[in-house]
């Protein structure tokens, strides 16, 4: 500890650390919720506060991605969560998996958490929600909010029907300011969406990944460029990588369609950070925006990363873990991190 210290002074590189842990990385099925689900923890020192990544998607587990948040081990131990109905978790039941919903998963993970504290002796840990795992945040921290000395949004949920709207007048937008006569009309005769359907959430986004930040455009290229060297490194776990993709977000839709923090989740009992991309229009910036605004927290910031969009925690890795560290790191060991 004391000679990774002093090459930090000599090299002038911030390396923050918390004690005198040890290095660790295990992965294995724990029993959570009456289910075996995978987890994942990686970290240089074990004393640093323990973030827990709940990935998005729905279904988009981040095993794929574990090398990408290696500089993130530096400054905190990182738990990656199989949820129930997705990945590996989903490879021990397949479409037997029960109970797929909000509720359940995000006393999964509670339940998850209270195992993490004791396994790993912390009093609170930090939570860090994506896109659909910004509702399970929000909900895990509603629940027991004792529990957490953080909460970290990005690509941060708001209300479903707002969300549909907006991403509708956007493609409605794109199409008058290109000239695309055959798009308008397609939209047009499509008419105003129902968002509470999944036809009417859906039906009209042919397309839309080209209205979505350059950043995230090249990410999900990206993505799709290595899946077939994924699924020949694993054929049976890139398989489960898909196909809970597909069931979780057939099962968690309902919950999606009906969220609207907005309304039900503005009084934050813990410490409250948003780290969104500027350009981010799947959970469009502006509606995290209004929504950070209108949550009362007893600490509470909001960081808006310039040429990220809804992947900015992948596309803009540098300056998020940055903001993790300089915003979210310090207030999270004042609150027992």
């Amino acid at each position: 500890m004391i000679r990774r210290a002093f090459v930090a002074i000599v090299l002038g590189v911030l390396i923050p650390t918390t004690g005198f842990g040890s290095p660790i990385d295990e992965s294995a099925f724990v029993p959570i919720g009456g289910i075996d689900q995978w987890i994942s923890i990686r970290g240089e020192d074990s004393a640093n506060p323990v973030l827990l990544v709940v990935h998005g998607g729905p279904g988009e587990t981040q095993w794929p991605r574990v090398e990408n948040y290696k500089p993130w081990e530096k400054a905190f131990t990182i738990v990656q969560w199989d949820q129930r109905g997705t990945g590996h978790t989903f490879g021990r039941y397949g479409k037997d998996t029960p109970d797929v919903t909000l509720d359940r998963i995000a006393k999964d993970g509670i339940e998850l958490t209270r195992y993490l504290c004791q396994k790993l002796k912390k009093q609170k840990i930090i939570v860090l929600g994506h896109s659909w795992g910004s509702l399970v945040g929000i909900k895990m921290i509603q629940m027991e909010p004792e529990l957490f000395a953080a909460y970290v949004g990005t690509g941060q949920a708001s209300s479903w029907k707002a969300q549909v709207n907006f991403q509708f007048d956007l493609l409605l937008d794109k199409a008058r300011r290109e000239g695309d006569d055959a798009k308008l009309k397609e939209l047009q005769a499509i008419g105003r969406p129902d968002p509470t359907t999944a036809k009417g959430s859906f039906g009209f986004k042919k397309g839309f990944s080209n209205a979505m930040a350059p950043a995230d455009q090249q990410w999900i290229n990206s993505l799709r460029a290595e899946f077939p060297q994924l699924k020949a490194n694993d054929p049976k776990e890139a398989q489960n990588y898909s196909d809970g993709m597909e069931f979780s977000g057939e099962k968690v839709l309902p919950d999606q369609i009906a969220s609207d923090l907005s309304a039900t989740a503005t009084d934050i009992k813990t410490a409250f950070f948003v780290i969104q991309g500027k350009d981010d229009v799947v959970t469009p910036t502006s509606m995290a925006t209004d929504y950070f605004h209108r949550v009362k927290a007893p600490v509470k910031d909001l960081v808006l990363i310039p040429d990220a969009g809804h992947f900015a925690f992948m596309t803009a890795s540098d300056k998020f873990l940055s903001a993790l560290i300089e915003k979210v790191r310090p207030v999270a060991i004042k609150r027992g991190a």
